[in-house]
């Protein structure tokens, strides 16, 4: 599975909504897109999401990091 996104315009009121969807295609993502029961139409069509910029796996590396930083503290303290 990989992550799509796309921008729609909902059915109630207010601005644009950004949508990310898990599908195999972008096909696929399309139409699940549009079985949502907000959605009214798109204005800008599902895309691949690059996961090398998702800022969930930024967060994940940054705590690595930090994780490391701490048990390579613990190690030299023994």
């Amino acid at each position: 599975m990989r992550y799509f996104k796309a921008v729609i315009t909902p059915t109630i009121s207010g601005g644009n909504i950004e949508v990310r969807i898990s599908a195999n295609n972008t096909n696929q993502a399309k139409k699940i897109i549009e079985t949502l029961p907000y959605f009214k139409s798109f204005v800008k069509q599902p895309v691949l999401e690059d996961m090398e910029d998702n800022n969930l796996s930024k967060l994940s590396d940054l705590i690595k990091k930090a994780q490391a930083k701490d048990q390579a503290k613990l190690a030299g303290m023994i």
